[in-house]
């Protein structure tokens, strides 16, 4: 209910901001509102919000699988967790844009928001794979070496089951992230393939002094963004409640 009343103080605030503001920096709320309900009545718009999802997915899948491969890798090696530990630091602390900005340089700008997602997920989701792994009880691990099994088996039969539940809140967390990256990301390249970014980009380079189709696709993207962040935090409440994993 909070987060309800939370999102209705935002429009409550955009409301009053566009009363005192310029119509060409911050567009009333209610225009905006009335023309994001007619782009939603579009095909184009839900072919923008498809093709967004779709280069999310891909480069989430594949920051999943880097994540799972090197957690597995550096599951029980200090050495090897010490190494990456500065490189997942690096790509969680630098400027999203800046990525941007090196890809559309040194790639084709079609595949920067895809790069982009891989870059800033894979540190998220590595963290709660070896996170996961590294809270197994390391007394059941050596019990379980002494019965005569061997690290494979160790790995799959007791440290992945328990580690599923950190490894989930990683993924939601990463997921939730994600989206907001691929919009950004497409805003940036100026990418001219449908998506929601292309389309605030295209927005903008139709009308630049007109901000009410810019705010009306930027709605819909929001909405869709509070829909993930909602949904995730009530998985992630529930995920933390039942496994008593704390922040």
């Amino acid at each position: 209910m909070m987060f309800l009343y939370g999102t209705i103080f935002i429009f409550l605030l955009w409301w009053v901001i566009s009363l005192f503001s310029n119509p060409l920096i911050v567009p009333s709320p209610i225009d905006t509102i009335a023309l994001s309900i007619e782009y939603l009545g579009q095909g184009y718009t839900y072919i923008c919000i498809g093709n967004s999802f779709l280069r999310m997915i891909i480069g989430f899948l594949i920051a999943f699988i880097l994540a799972f491969v090197l957690g597995l890798i550096v599951n029980d090696n200090e050495k090897l967790y010490q190494f990456f530990t500065p490189l997942m630091t690096f790509f969680k602390a630098i400027p999203t844009a800046a990525l941007v900005f090196l890809f559309i340089v040194l790639l084709d700008a079609k595949n920067a928001p895809i790069l982009v997602v891989v870059l800033i997920a894979t540190p998220i989701m590595y963290e709660s794979v070896v996170g996961g792994f590294r809270s197994t009880d390391k007394y059941v691990l050596e019990s379980a070496r002494v019965d005569g099994s061997n690290k494979v088996q160790r790995v799959l039969a007791i440290q992945l089951p328990l580690s599923v539940p950190y490894i989930i809140i990683g993924m939601i967390s990463a997921f939730s992230l994600s989206f907001k990256i691929e919009i950004m990301a497409e805003v940036i390249t100026g990418y001219t393939r449908s998506g929601l970014g292309s389309a605030i980009k295209g927005a903008q380079n139709a009308d630049p002094t007109n901000m009410v189709p810019i705010f009306a696709y930027s709605l819909i993207a929001v909405v869709f963004m509070l829909i993930i962040t909602l949904v995730s935090h009530l998985i992630t409440s529930k995920l933390k409640k039942k496994y008593d994993i704390l922040n």
